[in-house]
């Protein structure tokens, strides 16, 4: 969407002495959609001004805009303005500050939480993958696993199977195998990836073959991984076996 919709709808602010819900709805998510960070500033300053009363989940919508804008000081300006807060307060903050790198400030936030979930789970141990501090990330993993109130997704299990991998740590990653096999996740593909990566990274090489025969959905990404996997380990014979199998599957494919 172009910037033109916007300043005009912007302008909405100027002509309608009390704007309805709708219309403050509207404009955030087109700032949302665009982004624009100085017109959700001008929109919460507008609701501010007008002792517009909002909704938790109003505020939460806010605090994720200014996330995903980039202000995580106006973010949590707002979360900390707030006199009630739902677990999608939280989840929304400590996922803005993994994302954006500040681990301290999403690991303190995180420890502050009355309650958490799967999201909750996912956000801080992913940040932790994602910047580098996979053993930090490993730690959360264990206190995670003995969390029994959490029932962790194919999202929160993948980015502890992530951690396990390149700590090749793989007594932890068979201790998340399990909790996938004992808990039920959907082994889908992603899942069943997850897995193959981690067991071929923590040098589990059969284990990792075994996983990846049982995936249904291979892409091109799931076989190079598989065959870099056997050359790497000197097992160059298995590799090139590999490999003459995606030619008969994508011969397969084509009806030859």
């Amino acid at each position: 969407m172009s910037t033109i919709p916007f300043n005009r709808s912007n302008q909405l602010l100027d002509r309608i002495e009390h704007p309805s819900s709708s219309i403050y709805s509207n404009l955030l998510q087109l700032c949302l959609q665009q982004r624009a960070l100085e017109g959700t500033k001008r929109v919460h300053s507008h609701i501010k001004r007008s002792n517009f009363l909002l909704g938790v989940s109003s505020y939460n919508r806010i605090i994720d805009i200014y996330c995903k804008c980039g202000s995580l000081v106006d973010a949590r300006k707002v979360f900390d303005e707030m006199s009630e807060r739902d677990l999608c307060s939280w989840n929304t903050m400590v996922s803005g500050y993994a994302k954006a790198g500040r681990l301290k400030d999403a690991r303190n936030l995180f420890d502050e939480m009355p309650e958490r979930d799967n999201f909750s789970w996912t956000a801080i141990i992913s940040g932790y993958v994602r910047h580098g501090f996979p053993i930090e990330a490993l730690r959360l993993c264990r206190a995670m696993l003995k969390d029994y109130n959490v029932r962790c997704n194919k999202f929160t299990v993948c980015s502890a199977l992530a951690a396990s991998a390149a700590t090749q740590s793989l007594t932890i990653g068979k201790e998340i195998h399990g909790h996938i096999v004992q808990t039920g996740i959907d082994f889908d593909a992603v899942v069943w990836s997850a897995l193959s990566d981690m067991y071929g990274k923590c040098g589990s090489l059969d284990e990792a073959r075994h996983i990846f025969d049982k995936t249904s959905d291979k892409d091109v990404v799931t076989w190079t991984a598989m065959i870099d996997r056997y050359f790497k380990s000197g097992r160059r014979e298995e590799g090139f076996l590999l490999f003459s199998e995606i030619n008969l599957t994508s011969l397969r494919s084509l009806g030859y």
